[in-house]
């Protein structure tokens, strides 16, 4: 299981003034913007494959677009971590051991940026948590083993949205809630009441 390095809480979302709005921008918008990407102490291959895995990202979360390519994170080498990743929230820094930049753990440790940059907990963590079977009263993070916090189930969630596996039990109830949250699927439509002879619709005539 991967841990959530956490330095303190930071929580940010939206563009800054003026900037254009990219929700919609198509992979080779997205890849410009991941050139950028603020990479520091990695190689070069290393540093190309978190490049291409944050295009990808973003790519794979439409909704989310422009709050992550506004706020992107900062992507350092740590030798010395015991987990093979972690992120930090105070300072959106994401924490990579150099020559291990698997898809999955990447994932992972972008969806806690995600998470902490574009308000997932204020957004759906009650609906995630009903469909994780969490208790509603669960602090999103923090509270009790890791392994318990909705912050990491949400983390892994986002993962197998994208099409990674996860290891620490995620239900696919929890995965549609963060897919239809992050553009990934549309929303189920609202169920239509049923009608009875009794009680016509606005536009049903009534039956005599």
């Amino acid at each position: 299981m991967l841990l959530l390095a956490v330095v303190g809480l930071i929580v940010g979302s939206g563009l800054p003034a003026g900037a254009v709005d990219r929700t919609r921008l198509d992979v080779a918008g997205i890849s410009s913007w991941a050139a950028s990407l603020e990479v520091a102490g990695l190689d070069t291959d290393d540093a190309k494959a978190i490049r291409a895995l944050w295009g990808e990202f973003v790519t794979g979360l439409p909704a989310q677009a422009q709050c992550l390519l506004g706020n992107p994170p900062v992507i350092e080498a740590n030798w010395n971590m015991s987990p093979r990743a972690a992120y930090a929230p105070s300072i959106s820094t994401l924490y990579v051991k150099p020559g291990d930049v698997e898809r999955l753990v990447v994932f992972h440790e972008l969806a806690h940026h995600l998470d902490f940059t574009c308000g997932a907990a204020d957004a759906i963590g009650l609906e995630f948590r009903d469909a994780q079977g969490i208790s509603a009263s669960k602090p999103w993070w923090q509270d009790g083993s890791p392994v318990t916090w909705p912050a990491e189930y949400f983390a892994n969630a986002v993962a197998v949205s994208l099409g990674e596996h996860s290891r620490h039990g995620v239900t696919a109830a929890a995965v549609e809630v963060v897919s239809v949250w992050s553009g990934r699927t549309q929303p189920p439509p609202e169920p239509v009441p049923p009608l009875t002879l009794d009680e016509p619709g606005a536009i049903t005539p009534r039956l005599l």
